[in-house]
């Protein structure tokens, strides 16, 4: 039974891959594809993890990654885009690309460098110090934050590079900020 289901999670991780390349290589991203893939690596993850626990949802992103390297592969040998299928469409220069602009790519990097790791900081001390109300040693707690801020950097990182607008990018940073501030304040100097 495990085998099977391990097996299932794999075929579907690496569909998944499939189906979010397949919508991100369209003019514009469909978000229904998104939401399937994303939901289909979601559902992967599950399976394997049912399968074969923390070993199983291993092997999961493993086939996940060779499927992504190998898309990305192929996606090297294929023409460019501008000159494949957007030839045609008359398109207007990002405003990052005009001589002059450097600024707008400098403003992206430090909000999602260096601010969105202060945030992902943050947010990580902050479950460690509710954490530390349970029954929670502190080694533990020290160790959750090594656990979580690899995770939550690149994810606010990559949510923040998905959105267009800066009023959105600064958003993502001030909610999780806001809301890590209060357990922080509140529990900070009693943990």
């Amino acid at each position: 039974m495990s085998d099977g289901t391990l097996w299932l999670g794999c075929a579907l991780a690496a569909g998944s891959v499939a189906v979010l390349r397949l919508s991100w290589d369209r003019p514009r991203r469909d978000r229904g594809l998104n939401a399937l893939g994303w939901a289909g690596l979601a559902g992967a993850t599950l399976l394997a993890g049912l399968a074969e626990g923390a070993w199983g949802v291993a092997i999961a992103i493993l086939v996940a990654t060779g499927a992504a390297c190998l898309l990305l592969v192929h996606a090297g040998f294929e023409k460019p885009h501008a000159t494949r299928r957007f030839a045609l469409a008359p398109r207007v220069a990002a405003p990052a690309a005009h001589a002059g602009r450097w600024t707008r790519g400098l403003t992206t990097f430090v909000l999602t460098g260096p601010l969105a790791l202060a945030v992902a900081v943050a947010v990580a001390l902050a479950m460690r110090t509710a954490a530390m109300r349970w029954p929670v040693a502190e080694a533990d707690g020290n160790v959750m934050v090594l656990a979580l801020v690899p995770l939550l950097w690149p994810l606010l990182t990559f949510a923040m590079l998905m959105t267009e607008r800066r009023r959105a990018q600064l958003a993502m940073l001030l909610v999780p900020l806001a809301g890590a501030a209060a357990p922080l304040l509140l529990l900070g100097g009693s943990a």
